[in-house]
């Protein structure tokens, strides 16, 4: 077996462009470097490093795995994207063997466009961090439109999730990494040896081929959908390694805090959307047709009897009689989703999403801080769904006039003198404990100075609890 380069390997032979590459125009590309030496991403089975080729920005992926990805894969994807117009979501790669001599050997380089801009996660936590409802909102139907014609042309990216989808400059989303692309070109080969990131894939087996994308888009639509609803949401359920959802969420009876967050919202489309997703979990469910396939079926009907189960509640073997019955998962709703749009270009189409910071400018605060401008509606973690969000308390009705009452007697202390209390007591406490353990030190190795601060410090700390003793007793 064939051992690919490490990405140190990589990292220290790119440093000497001239020497590390066999194909003339690398030779001369010019890194970009950071204070330490050239920039570098690392994935799970590759490398990536920002270099000017010809003067064009590009991004040259080399690989550490030998079963990520082939010259015929990518050599299937040039042919299949000179025929299909997938720009700008799908940009054309170019493969180069035996491109960069490493540990005395040749290896591919992969050489596609470099993007500047932001992967999904960050571009949403800067979406959030500026309170931006609209722009989510647009994202979320920009993400619907791009699936739309992805899944049209037969193309299958394979690994949708937060780290492969970006947003440029221009406000346009843009893939990346296509080593589990499926295209007609390649059915019947073996399929990858990965199948995507798990918190965007439903449990149980995959089937890799047209339909491939259909649960992990969806996971995406949902999340937009409903940040764009309450943006708060990012704040209870993101943890950079996911959007929305995580992989334990996709199992049955579906009781963890991202449902339960969802569910609080009390709002028909995202409701609609919870409902489908949670279908889709199902073991017994095939991915058999496109996203919007599914977003346009109509909700079933409620059934006859109230009582019936959900399909992770039936018993084993009930596959057939479930096929007959619709299920009901969550209630029927009023509103469905919205039929698409008219067609746009995706240039017209993402015209409206703001640009997000360039790589050289931090990214905002969103997930680390208070953020006074989000709605505080959603449900505090543990909540049960059906609380729902935490409504206001309406103050009481004043009570009828009555007859003057007698003298009340002293009130009690307000709680703040009650707490100054306990605190002085604390810090009484605190101060007779160092000193005795002051004079501790000071005796074993005959610091004189020592005894003189811990007498003090334990004087002041006795004086301090006796006095407030005395404060207590004498509160009623």
């Amino acid at each position: 077996m064939t051992m690919f380069p490490a990405a140190g390997d990589y990292y220290k032979a790119v440093q000497a462009p001239a020497r590390a590459f066999t194909v003339p125009k690398l030779q001369t590309a010019e890194f970009v470097w950071d204070s330490l030496g050239p920039t570098l991403a690392r994935g799970s089975s590759a490398v990536v490093f920002q270099a000017a080729v010809d003067g064009i920005p590009q991004a040259l992926r080399c690989y550490i795995r030998n079963d990520a990805s082939s010259r015929d894969r990518y050599s299937a994807l040039g042919d299949y994207l000179a025929r299909s117009d997938l720009s700008p979501y799908v940009s054309g790669t170019t493969w180069l063997d035996g491109a960069i001599l490493v540990n005395r050997a040749t290896w591919p380089v992969l050489q596609m466009s470099w993007i500047d801009g932001r992967n999904l996660n960050e571009y949403v936590d800067f979406l959030v961090a500026g309170g931006n409802a609209v722009a989510l909102a647009t994202l979320a139907t920009r993400w619907r439109e791009m699936i739309a014609l992805l899944q049209s042309s037969q193309f299958a990216h394979g690994d949708l999730q937060h780290g492969n989808v970006m947003v440029d400059q221009e406000g346009r989303l843009r893939l990346v990494d296509f080593d589990g692309v499926w295209i007609p070109q390649l059915a019947g080969q073996s399929p990858p040896t990965e199948f995507g990131h798990p918190n965007y894939q439903r449990p149980g087996p995959h089937e890799w081929g047209r339909w491939l994308d259909t649960f992990s888009a969806l996971v995406i639509y949902t999340s937009l959908v409903a940040l764009s609803k309450d943006p708060g949401l990012w704040l209870a359920l993101y943890n950079s390694k996911n959007l929305l959802f995580c992989r334990g969420d996709f199992s049955a009876p579906f009781e963890s805090q991202a449902w339960k967050q969802l569910a609080a919202l009390r709002d028909p489309q995202v409701t609609e959307l919870v409902r489908r997703l949670q279908e889709c979990c199902d073991p017994d469910w095939v991915s058999d047709r496109s996203m919007e396939k599914i977003l346009e079926v109509p909700a079933p009907a409620p059934p006859p009897n109230p009582a019936e189960l959900r399909w992770w509640e039936k018993q084993p073997g009930t596959s057939a009689a479930r096929a007959e019955q619709p299920t009901q998962v969550l209630p029927q709703i009023t509103h469905p989703p919205q039929p698409p749009q008219q067609p746009q270009t995706p240039q017209a189409a993402s015209a409206a999403l703001p640009a997000p910071p360039p790589l050289s400018a931090p990214l905002g605060v969103a997930g680390t801080g208070p953020m006074p401008q989000l709605r505080q509606t959603m449900a505090p973690p543990g909540a049960t769904w059906w609380s729902g969000p935490a409504q206001a308390q309406t103050p009481a009705p004043p009570a009828p006039s009555a007859p003057p009452a007698p003298p009340a007697p002293p009130a009690p202390p307000a709680p703040a003198a009650a707490d100054k209390v306990r605190q002085g007591q604390l810090a009484g406490a605190i101060s007779l404990g160092l000193g005795l353990v002051l004079l501790i030190v000071s005796g074993s190795h005959h610091v004189g100075f020592l005894v003189f601060i811990g007498l003090i410090a334990g004087a002041w700390g006795l004086w301090r609890l006796v006095t407030l003793s005395g404060k207590n007793r004498g509160q009623p």
